[in-house]
């Protein structure tokens, strides 16, 4: 990989109030099940499933937040190398006010989809929209939709400049 431009990484704390919620929920679900047990048999059988996919989403999103994003001249990566968007595939950074962005984060336009993706609390792609932050650091979010901003411009201005 070449030289990383901006490093976008998830707050612990966030990372962690996630995951304490969404355990929170599960073991309330937990608790009504076998406390006050549902007198239908869906009831029995859905409560505990929903209980053990907050769990199973609860520690999927402290896996997936583990690693943050980098940004090279290639595009944006994630802590493993793999590719989320590549600079040729970028239109415009869009930090607006009302813009359908994550929390401290912002929306990347593209030309071509790449295929829906998500990973909580760091970005999600759906169609030509990809969207990062959530719980990652909003100055940190917006030094990288910076340094993507210029390099968008540059690319557009060719190599002449």
């Amino acid at each position: 990989m070449t030289e990383v431009l901006a490093k976008l990484e998830p707050s612990l704390g966030r990372r962690w109030f996630g995951v304490i919620v969404l355990t929170l929920v599960a073991v309330m679900l937990l608790v009504i099940t076998f406390t006050q047990p549902p007198q239908s048999l869906s009831g029995k059988i859905f409560l505990p499933l929903l209980a053990f996919a907050f769990l199973w989403q609860a520690q999927w999103n402290l896996r997936v937040t583990k690693h943050g994003l980098v940004l090279t001249k290639e595009g944006i990566f994630d802590g493993n190398g793999k590719e989320i968007c590549s600079l040729y595939n970028m239109i415009d950074v869009d930090r607006g006010l009302f813009a359908f962005k994550p929390s401290n984060g912002f929306l990347l336009r593209m030309h071509e989809p790449l295929g829906n993706t998500w990973a909580p609390g760091l970005y999600w792609r759906i169609g030509r929209r990809l969207g990062i932050g959530g719980a990652t650091q909003p100055a940190q979010a917006k030094a990288m939709a910076d340094i993507i901003d210029i390099m968008i411009l540059e690319r557009s201005m060719g190599p002449e400049s």
